[in-house]
């Protein structure tokens, strides 16, 4: 069913990646394509180099390999891999719908919906895949991206046998059974002749060494004495280049509280006590300064990443629940103010990557700041989605490299950037009059009158007016376009992809629910069988299952209803990657 994400076998992925690219020039829906400029000169970070500091941040995006892809194709080449922990599955508790990005954005979800051992399987094929396009397609430098993990939330979890396993397989997959899998089966497309620019050498030469840096990401509330056991097992034990995920609580709730109100979010609702059970700046400076130190006599680099979203009070039925997590435009001035105070606090020797709102507004200006890398996640669930991440490249390229002063890791010779005090004060300082960032009038008052998380159904499976949102703003690419003769362009819903996370929804103009409305795709009698879609199953090459208008039935392609047999000739003419 819909909120079930299916994994899919490599084989598959890969086929789909070269037949897709090959005949319509996207790479799993993604329209807008970037290739790095041959002439742009990479970042040294962590061990590796970097073409150039602008990717995703974990979240929705970076969880399934295929998401993995799109990203790099899209433009991402640091990607932050969704968080990982003990709780998986329906022990998350995620309600549905889980995210909307109507302005800024809301979440109630958290870390991945899959154990660590199958998400690094998920990591492991997204890397291959990401190679795939680099090599063969000419995007990059085969070696020019970086995957950075992320794990939580406690210590207890942590060295927790699942999750100390996942860490060490993407430090080293290399007696990892999907890498080995990944490896074979591009060695057997290279003797089929499927490639033009891979052979086996390239093949033989890709490195086992998925992730060599790794964000901690805390529960809101934790201990700070357990942050730092958390990340001194990281740094000391696991020997890993560390970020420390920060909350924008750090600020303290008068400084939050006055700059959204006097930004316009004076809306945002949010618990006095929340900041009270946070990590404070008298115990965050102190430690922070010991963690510096660690990681410099174990030869790692260490940092922070900013920042976490900000939890919120649900009071309008946004998402089901009673708190939420705010991100994106609102949660921007909280996040530079973090950077700016640590950035003072530290004389800028304290290493920064960044989350927190970056767009096209600001993201030259935090570079020139010499925060590095930038990651984004909201902007991309709105209107466009990974189609916008090629405009952030050819402004991330277009800017000058961070200034050449830098910092070194102990003996090991990693070297992280400083930051830059003054420039952060000085953007910091600009928010309250920037009207980029300000909660406009008009605004407001769509947020005012907004829909309720409970959405709207429809009966015709047509799209009134074809913007083709859904598709765009579908973090898991679960959404796609058919072009079925004799009716007309239609979405089609592919069911395995979806985990029914809602942010379509909210980006539908009809409005409809596309994970429920519109045509389905599914994969196994067993997910058909558990959804009340309209929709289609190819149980193979002769029969069909399908449901439509009353109708739910098994059968040979001569009796499905005209709809459906528009939608199999137009999967097998034009998508039939996509069974």
């Amino acid at each position: 069913m819909s909120d079930i994400m299916r994994a899919i076998p490599f084989e598959e992925l890969m086929n789909q990646l070269l037949e897709e690219y090959r005949a319509h020039g996207t790479v799993f829906a993604v329209k807008t394509i970037f290739k790095t400029p041959e002439t742009h000169p990479s970042l040294d970070i962590y061990g590796g180099h970097l073409e150039y500091p602008l990717g995703v941040a974990a979240g929705p995006h970076t969880q399934l390999a295929q998401n993995l892809a799109a990203i790099y194709a899209a433009g991402g080449r640091f990607l932050e891999l969704k968080t990982i922990q003990i709780l998986y599955g329906e022990d998350l508790g995620i309600p549905r719908p889980c995210i909307r990005a109507d302005d800024e954005a809301y979440n109630v979800e958290w870390s991945s919906e899959y154990h660590p051992d199958d998400a690094a399987k998920e990591y492991i094929k997204g890397y291959f895949l990401c190679k795939i396009l680099a090599k063969e397609f000419g995007l990059g430098d085969p070696d020019g991206f970086m995957f950075n993990m992320s794990c939580g939330y406690n210590y207890e979890g942590l060295i927790s046998p699942s999750v100390d396993k996942h860490i060490s397989d993407m430090s080293d997959a290399s007696n990892h059974p999907m890498f080995h899998e990944c490896m074979q089966l591009m060695r057997e497309a290279v003797a089929a002749g499927r490639f033009e620019n891979i052979d086996l050498d390239f093949v033989d030469s890709i490195s086992p060494h998925i992730c060599k840096s790794l964000n901690l990401s805390t529960m809101h509330g934790c201990p700070p004495d357990e942050i730092e056991k958390m990340a001194r097992h990281l740094i000391e034990v696991k020997k890993v280049n560390l970020n420390i995920k920060c909350n924008p609580t750090l600020l303290g709730y008068d400084y939050v509280r006055e700059l959204l109100d006097a930004m316009g979010f004076d809306y945002v609702k949010f618990l006095h006590e929340s900041f009270d059970h946070d990590l404070q700046q008298a115990q965050a400076f102190p430690m922070l300064h010991r963690l510096i130190e660690l990681a410099e006599q174990n030869g790692v680099c260490f940092g922070v990443k900013l920042t976490n979203t900000f939890q919120t009070e649900i009071k309008n039925q946004e998402l089901p629940g009673q708190a939420m997590y705010m991100s994106g435009k609102a949660l921007y001035p909280l996040s530079l103010s973090v950077a700016a105070l640590l950035a003072r606090e530290f004389g800028g020797k304290l290493p920064m990557t960044f989350s927190g709102g970056a767009d096209l507004n600001n993201i030259a200006d935090l570079q020139a700041a010499n925060i590095t890398p930038i990651t984004v996640c909201t902007i991309l669930l709105r209107p466009r989605g990974l189609n916008v991440l090629a405009k952030l490249a050819d402004k991330v390229c277009a800017s000058p490299l961070p200034a050449s002063e830098m910092q070194t890791a102990g003996e090991s010779g990693i070297e992280t950037l400083y930051t830059n005090p003054d420039k952060l004060e000085e953007m910091r300082d600009g928010l309250r009059t920037n009207k980029k960032y300000i909660k406009t009038t008009g605004a407001r008052k769509k947020y005012d009158l907004h829909k309720s998380y409970e959405g709207d159904r429809v009966s015709d499976y047509h799209c009134r007016v074809l913007c083709q949102n859904c598709i765009d703003v579908c973090p898991n690419r679960a959404n796609d376009l058919l072009d079925i003769a004799g009716d007309a362009k239609v979405i089609v819903h592919i069911d395995r992809n979806c985990n029914e996370c809602g942010n379509c929804q909210f980006h539908c103009v009809e409005p409809c629910l596309p994970y429920r409305d519109r045509l389905t795709l599914f994969h196994s009698l067993e997910d058909f069988r558990n959804s009340e879609n309209k929709g289609l199953l190819f149980i193979d090459d002769q029969r069909f299952a399908y449901r439509f208008e009353e109708q739910n039935e098994e059968c040979a392609y001569e009796s499905l209803p005209d709809v459906m047999k528009g939608m199999v000739d137009a999967i097998r003419a034009d998508r039939a990657y996509l069974v």
